[in-house]
């Protein structure tokens, strides 16, 4: 079984760490907000010092929560995730700062009201493994992105530490792992061959692209939104690579590369047809 088998349905959409246009992004409130707009959602994988998945974009704490008015009175010079334990991270308010940024104006355009869920704005981080064992997210199929740990003492065992969680939790039907660092999906695959593996790249196809993604034994390409044709979502389809397009908001463009056989698309904006 892969990754795709979880749906019956073609066409799908991915919430891009969960409903961030609306909530704080990767927060338990985003995921939660995205069931019944998406099929799946995608969230990403920082470590902490202690060497605990976290969900969270940044390697750094500066966007997406208060650690700039925190880290001293702690007694933490470092601002980066990596250098923060877990328990430290969970002091922390990972969602009001949307609040302030309301970085696509959707309360600016009332399409979000906060004074009447205040509390979906005051978020505590969370493990990967809290999102795959909540009970309200249980059945959610997850793409679960690695971010690049190079320079980073967590480099060595991040995918194994994060295969581990996945295996632990009974999780691995319903997870696809993706990376911008492939070598993190060969490690991946041979830790757990069963896992499905995504390939995510941003400016520019590898050389001989389908060769390359089958020696990755990954189940599908991420590929931007701007690299991205029918011709090679027709080839890759045609090879049996799914196609999943980020970070596409334009419903206009939805449809477009969906009619190319896309296999999903990521949005900030998830929305069923």
């Amino acid at each position: 079984m892969t990754f795709f088998d979880n749906f019956k349905s073609t066409e799908l959409v991915a919430a891009h760490r969960g409903y961030r246009a609306k909530y704080p992004e990767n927060t338990f409130s985003a995921f939660h907000a995205s069931i019944g707009h998406c099929h799946f959602i995608e969230l990403d994988i920082q470590m902490s010092k202690d060497s605990v998945p976290v969900v969270i974009h940044d390697p750094t704490l500066e966007k997406t929560s208060n650690a700039k008015t925190m880290h001293k009175q702690m007694g933490i010079k470092s601002l980066n995730v990596s250098d923060w334990t877990l328990l430290q991270l969970k002091t922390l308010d990972v969602g009001s700062w949307f609040l302030a940024a309301d970085p696509f104006l959707t309360i600016a355009d009332k399409n979000v009201s906060p004074e009447k869920n205040p509390q979906n704005y005051r978020q505590t981080i969370m493990t990967l493994e809290e999102v795959l064992l909540h009970p309200a997210l249980r059945k959610l199929p997850i793409n679960v992105e690695i971010k690049d740990h190079k320079g980073k003492q967590q480099h060595k065992h991040v995918t194994e530490t994060v295969v581990e969680v996945v295996k632990k939790t009974g999780s691995a039907e319903r997870v696809l792992i993706s990376s911008f660092n492939h070598d993190y999906l060969v490690i991946a695959q041979s830790f757990a061959p069963k896992i499905s593996l995504g390939v995510l790249q941003d400016y520019f196809h590898p050389p001989d692209l389908i060769e390359y993604i089958r020696a990755l034994g990954a189940a599908a390409y991420h590929p931007s939104e701007r690299i991205v044709d029918g011709q090679l979502i027709r080839r890759l389809r045609a090879s049996g690579i799914g196609v999943n397009v980020y970070t596409v908001n334009d419903k206009k463009r939805q449809k477009e590369l969906f009619s190319m056989g896309a296999t999903a698309i990521f949005t900030d904006f998830p929305e069923l047809s």
